[in-house]
């Protein structure tokens, strides 16, 4: 089956970035430098970037308007302590970001956010609090080994859970939804777009045209949490692949092959395809269609499968990543 996927840059698109703690050095993989972050911060603003709330890039999606050039969200995961330092940096310069929180963690375990810490940032108006689920479930190992009934009921439970939480906390039910540790399939896509989430955010690279409710970030993290990296990312224009193969979510083979179908192919060229821990492989184009040159080994439980090619109108590098569960 192929998997529908239509994303257009015609009408623009945003860079989201994901960052998890801040200067902290007790966790290298999942913490950026905080003078890191602070330079590259002020390249958003020296460079006149148009950074944007995540709410405000929703209600430009919603109302069909094209997403203004140069445009980026700022999303942080979890709800360390460390936002506060984060927290400090943005709002001298005045930008707005959407801070996830672990809601089983924040008020209650030391390395969390306050809730006076919550209020505080609250007051501002620049940032905005949303679902990171109740207990920061690993989804994928709960789709690969529990039966379809079960598992919809332990999602079902961590709706019910961290949503009652936050409506302690905030008064109000989350809008968005970032998923623990990038997991997700088509059932879990499937529940909590009918439970109403507005936006779903993954940890799949590429950046966001507005077209699919799942919001692809670039990851800022320990050994990727580099300035040259930060302003590459910037770079990356969203591909517009229409469907691919095979499907996002659980997959049963061994090896896999994949194909992208993408919109204006003459567009693109020098096409390459990823798979986690393989690396990238030569893609092989013809006409709208791009498969790889070789079946690749599936090596873990979550297996990143991503597509990059080279737009010849202005020699960007254009990306579109899926997952699939095995």
């Amino acid at each position: 089956m192929l998997q529908t996927a239509s994303a257009q840059s015609g009408n623009g698109y945003a860079t989201v970035f994901i960052f998890h703690r801040f200067g902290d050095s007790r966790y290298p993989t999942t913490s950026v430098k905080l003078e890191d972050f602070k330079k590259e911060m002020l390249y958003l603003k020296k460079n006149k970037y148009n950074v944007i709330s995540l709410k405000e890039l929703y209600r430009l999606v919603k109302e069909k308007k094209p997403i203004p050039p140069k445009t980026v969200v700022i999303t942080i995961d979890d709800g360390y302590r460390t936002t506060v330092k984060a927290y400090r940096v943005l709002k001298e310069l005045g930008f707005p970001f959407t801070v996830f929180l672990y809601m089983e963690a924040v008020g209650r375990y030391p390395d969390f956010l306050t809730i006076n810490q919550i209020r505080e940032m609250e007051k501002s108006g620049l940032v905005d609090f949303e679902n990171h689920l109740y207990s920061h479930p690993h989804l994928a190992l709960w789709r690969v080994k529990l039966p379809e009934e079960e598992y919809l009921k332990r999602l079902k439970r961590e709706k019910e859970l961290s949503e009652k939480r936050f409506q302690e906390i905030f008064g109000r039910k989350p809008e968005f939804l970032a998923f623990p540790y990038g997991d997700y399939d088509r059932i879990s896509v499937k529940f909590f777009k009918e439970s109403g989430y507005k936006l779903l955010l993954t940890q799949d690279r590429g950046s966001y045209a507005g077209k699919r409710i799942l919001v692809p970030r670039m990851a800022i993290v320990g050994s990727q949490s580099g300035f040259r990296k930060f302003v590459s990312d910037l770079k990356v224009e969203p591909l517009p692949v229409k469907r691919h193969y095979p499907n996002y979510g659980l997959y049963s083979g061994k090896t896999v092959k994949p194909i992208f179908f993408i919109e204006n192919p003459e567009k693109y060229r020098n096409c390459w395809i990823y798979a986690t821990k393989n690396g990238w492989v030569k893609g092989i184009k013809t006409g709208n269609r791009v498969e790889s040159s070789i079946s690749i080994p599936i090596k873990s439980h979550t297996t990143r499968i991503g597509i990059k090619c080279w737009d010849t109108e202005n020699r960007r590098k254009a990306e579109y990543f899926f997952l699939l569960l095995h």
